[in-house]
């Protein structure tokens, strides 16, 4: 019986194990399949991670970020060239002879290069050389153009030779030349202090010329154009300048409350505050604004330096 017994255990013994084999092999095969299968997961919630190859190509026109209004300005006002580092020495030397212009300036009337009012500004300086009256007058006109876009030499030269230059005088305007006069009061420094005495010198100009009254209308027009030029300690040390020269003040007076009799002091601080409030009152003429325009576009016109910019009223 027992021998009989064994011989029925032995098949039931190799069927257990086949079965049990077969059961892990499946099991196995569906591990395996699982693990090559992909995990299927909802697009929009797929993290949008770079490639390797995204990291080297360049972003396009809508999805990279828009230059400012200011850059873009820059890049077509300098018709092309790119901003300079700081550490460009020749272009810092250029912008700092830059005097800025007054705050409330358009960014559309800034941003040119200081290197190509340099240029225009010395070669102009070399034309006004020539005995040939027509080269003279381009290179007077070079000059104003790098100095209605703010470069201080050009400005300072005009401040300086307006009253003995009929060259100048047949090209700066009149409200220019005491705009570029003015310049000593908002730089610092002791150049700066002997630069104003330039300014003395044109209003004692006009005042030869029998020209005051035309002189004030030009300074409260440019007071008008810079609120720098208000304040009241400018103001001041502007009044002081005028009172040496005899009725500067008084034109100015007549300009402000128009009326044909001053009385009291010439230059006092009555008057200082007369053309506080007189500035207060009045909306800024934009001369400052059209003389930019004018200067941008002759500098990017070379052809029309050769035509004449302005006639200063007060002759010679």
């Amino acid at each position: 019986m027992l021998a009989a017994r064994g011989v029925g255990l032995g098949p039931l013994l190799v069927r257990l194990g086949l079965a049990v084999g077969l059961v892990v092999a499946l099991v196995s095969i569906v591990a395996e399949s699982r693990r090559w299968l992909p995990t299927e997961v909802p697009v929009d919630s797929m993290a949008a991670m770079p490639s390797a190859s995204d990291k080297h190509t360049p972003k396009s026109a809508s999805s990279s970020p828009k230059p400012s209004a200011e850059s873009d300005l820059r890049t077509r006002l300098d018709v092309g060239s790119t901003i300079q580092p700081s550490n460009d020495l020749d272009y810092v030397a250029a912008a700092k002879l830059i005097i800025p212009p007054p705050p409330q300036t358009d960014l559309a009337l800034q941003g040119v290069d200081p290197r190509r009012l340099r240029a225009s500004f010395q070669r102009g300086v070399t034309a006004m050389r020539s005995e040939a009256e027509d080269q003279s007058a381009t290179g007077a006109r070079l000059v104003s153009v790098a100095a209605i876009l703010g470069y201080q030499p050009a400005r300072v030269l005009i401040a300086q030779q307006y009253p003995s230059s009929a060259i100048l005088r047949s090209t700066v305007s009149s409200t220019e030349s005491v705009r570029y006069s003015l310049d000593p009061l908002l730089t610092p420094g002791s150049q700066s202090e002997g630069n104003r005495n330039f300014l003395v010198l044109l209003a004692a100009y006009f005042s030869g010329h029998q020209a005051l009254s035309h002189y004030a209308n030009d300074l409260l027009a440019v007071l008008g154009d810079d609120q720098r030029l208000q304040t009241g300690e400018r103001l001041e040390l502007l009044l002081n300048l005028l009172a040496r020269v005899r009725g500067a003040c008084t034109a100015i007076a007549m300009a402000v409350v128009k009326a044909r009799m001053i009385t009291g002091p010439e230059c006092s601080s009555g008057l200082q505050s007369q053309i506080a409030n007189y500035l207060k009152a009045t909306p800024p003429p934009g001369l400052e604004a059209e003389s930019r325009r004018q200067g941008l576009r002759l500098l990017d016109n070379a052809a029309d330096i050769a035509r004449p910019l302005a006639q200063s009223p007060a002759g010679d």
